[in-house]
């Protein structure tokens, strides 16, 4: 669930941690035939009358299972995080996750901060700069983890895929606040999409990434803001059918209006390139999920259905070429983008700079970014040093 050993990356061979949750096969495996629907539906009924109606709270209770105690802890209130604590001592004996502990930016580390949400969460996010990378990846992880357990994760994505990653944390998991509800998970999203922009990078700069319930919150954001393009690690379709398969009387179709995460619809909506990659053994979130989103995105990309890979062990069983396949996507994907341009302004160190329209190649780190001047040289300023210009 968390840093899955994968042959040729140190990081993640040494990395020994796996939170264990066991996790029997979802009835969405296959129809369950009209009578136990009949029975579902009138359960679900009854489960929601007794919410008062309110589809979150009843999806909270089927669809979230952040881990408890959370993995990680952050010693502050402020906006800025220094440090990470871990809650469990594999991890803080582990060096691929102690080396992570520093929040400082340095030596492949993250930085983080806390984000406020539209919804009023504090939610951490954690950013590793990749120096000359041009995409950002924005990671939204799958269910029974949190930022924490995927930090090795997070890392070797970044290195392995030449990319920035930028990875959010939700509501009601780890150390952010309130409850994780399908509408403050989607709150949680945007906040982590403002904090890219916040950085300096472009829209057609950012790559969403969803995993297994990631795919919610990534296509509810893939369908109403600018991206370059939408990975989906084995998505489910839409919430209901995410706990139980179509057939007569199926809660999928007597609940249909009401359904959250409804990756199937939203999918129609995205305009950005999106990549499907599911197993062709996955009980939990059966591979028709990952097929049916595919038949509805208007800019599907090849999938890549992994032989023998379930819903966990995914990224074990693809080996290199789940990255392989997934950089040839990121390259597809990144070569008509347009070039963003900036003016420098307020430089003090080299002021006959100033006034001079760039164009940006890179985001560097949190605070500096690299262009290009007209010339041809290419030099490194803050990024309060930068004003959008018109094209």
């Amino acid at each position: 669930l968390a840093a899955q050993p994968l042959e040729g990356d140190a990081t993640l061979a040494r990395t020994n941690f796996t939170p264990v949750q066991s996790h029997p096969v979802s009835p969405a495996a296959e129809d369950q035939g009209c009578a136990n629907n009949c029975l579902i539906s009138t359960a679900l009924a009854g489960i929601l009358c007794s919410k008062r109606c309110d589809v979150g709270r009843v999806v909270a209770e089927f669809a979230f299972f952040p881990p408890d105690p959370p993995t990680y802890a952050v010693p502050t209130e402020e906006d800025e995080i220094s440090r990470i604590d871990f809650n469990y001592r594999e991890l803080d004996c582990d060096p691929a996750y102690a080396s992570l502990r520093r929040c400082d930016g340095g030596s492949g580390r993250c930085s983080g901060r806390l984000l406020t949400t539209r919804r009023g969460s504090r939610t951490p996010c954690f950013y590793f700069a990749r120096p000359g990378a041009d995409a950002c990846l924005l990671y939204l992880h799958a269910n029974a983890t949190d930022c924490g357990a995927m930090l090795p994760t997070y890392a070797a994505f970044s290195r392995r895929l030449n990319v920035h990653v930028l990875a959010g944390e939700y509501s009601g998991y780890g150390p952010a606040t309130k409850s994780a509800t399908p509408r403050n998970v989607e709150a949680d999203a945007e906040a982590l999409y403002d904090e890219a922009l916040r950085l300096g990078f472009a829209a057609d700069q950012l790559i969403l990434y969803g995993q297994s319930v990631g795919s919610g919150p990534a296509c509810y954001l893939a369908a109403r803001r600018e991206c370059r393009g939408v990975v989906l690690h084995s998505p489910i379709a839409s919430g209901i059918r995410a706990l139980v398969a179509p057939g007569c009387c199926s809660p999928v179709y007597v609940y249909g209006c009401l359904d959250p995460f409804n990756n199937a619809r939203e999918a129609k909506k995205i305009k950005a390139p999106v990549y499907v990659v599911h197993g062709t053994r996955d009980d939990e979130v059966p591979i028709e999920h990952g097929k049916m989103i595919v038949a509805n995105a208007p800019q599907s990309y090849e999938p890549f259905w992994v032989v023998g890979a379930g819903h966990n062990d995914l990224l074990e069983v693809a080996g290199d070429e789940f990255f392989v396949r997934l950089k040839a996507f990121l390259l597809a994907v990144g070569k008509d983008r347009a070039v963003q341009r900036r003016r420098i302004t307020g430089l003090t160190a080299r002021p006959e700079l100033n006034g001079a329209v760039v164009d940006v190649v890179t985001v560097e780190s949190a605070v500096r970014v690299r262009v290009r001047l007209e010339d041809g040289t290419e030099v490194a300023v803050k990024r309060e040093n930068l004003e959008g210009v018109s094209v």
